[in-house]
């Protein structure tokens, strides 16, 4: 009775030593999962930090870049915009200065007018006079025609003349028209700025002045064209040089690495680290070392990021 009694007390003892050990042994597994799972989510938080750092910092490349590229589009706007303004004023002055001129070449060719009928007048006057004293017909026949050539003058010079200078003017504008170089049609805009001032009723005014005008309209539009379209070059090798730099600066494999520096060197249609950004030169002339591939949880050395 007393030995089975002992047995029965060592066989209780011993089970409840092997439960102890059983659950000291699970509460350290639990630990150590929970510690592996706290690893786990530190180094998932920090890979999701280093990529949203990331991705802000792209993002604010990004952002900086377009507005850059606003920023120029602006500055070009305004560029034009205050081009376009002072060739008007320009314009406006030649043609305040045409339109003074006329004026005054008016006013002249008015005096000459009003002085020749008033030397028409005193000789008609004279001719009544000599008429009334029994003058010679011989003299009278001299005054008539000193007043018809005097007269025949002033109609040529004040209608005749302005007349013919337009006409030959508008033709030199149309001339101009069917060249290719912006300096002709300019200087056919001041042409047919000088045939409004000879005879602005000429009709082939409106034609040859629409034509001149539509062609500079015309090359105004072609190279705001070509600049825009040099600008989106520009923005999309930016991108592509950002995208190529930012692979250079995490490769590890030497041909790779070579293989972006060309094409880094490509995009910026130069050699190989001539006129590239700093970031872009800091990457393509820093050594490698000889770097493990990255692997979730091992931190790389300072040479190998």
């Amino acid at each position: 009775m007393s030995g089975t009694h002992k047995n029965g007390a060592n066989g209780s003892m011993s089970e409840q030593k092997e439960s102890s050990v059983l659950f000291s042994l699970k509460e350290l597994m639990s630990l150590e999962e929970s510690r592996i799972k706290e690893e786990e989510d530190a180094k998932k938080k920090q890979t999701e930090a280093e990529t949203a750092a990331r991705l802000d910092a792209e993002r604010r490349s990004r952002e900086e870049e377009e507005r850059k590229l606003r920023d120029e589009e602006e500055r070009r706007r305004q560029d034009e915009l205050r081009r376009k303004m002072e060739e008007a004023q320009v314009e406006a002055a030649k043609h305040a200065e045409i339109e003074k001129r006329r004026l005054e070449e008016q006013h002249r060719l008015q005096m000459e007018a009003t002085a020749q009928q008033q030397a028409h007048e005193r000789q008609l006057q004279h001719i009544q006079a000599q008429k009334r004293r029994g003058a010679h017909p011989a003299l009278l026949a001299g005054i008539g025609v000193a007043l018809l050539g005097a007269l025949i003058a002033v109609v040529f010079f004040v209608w005749v003349k302005p007349i013919g200078d337009a006409k030959v003017a508008v033709e030199a504008a149309r001339t101009r028209s069917s060249s290719i170089a912006r300096s002709d049609w300019e200087e056919g805009l001041k042409l047919v700025a000088i045939a409004k001032d000879k005879d602005p009723s000429n009709k082939d005014l409106p034609a040859v002045e629409a034509d001149l005008r539509q062609r500079i309209a015309d090359d105004d539009a072609a190279k705001a064209v070509k600049a825009a379209a040099l600008a989106d070059d520009k923005r999309k090798a930016d991108e592509k040089i950002a995208e190529l730099t930012e692979k250079l600066r995490h490769t590890t494999d030497p041909k790779e690495a070579a293989s972006l520096r060309d094409q880094i060197a490509s995009a910026n249609g130069r050699g190989p680290g001539v006129g590239a950004t700093p970031a872009v030169q800091a990457a393509q002339q820093r050594p490698k070392k000889n770097c493990p591939p990255p692997r979730a949880g091992v931190p790389l050395d300072a040479e190998c990021k």
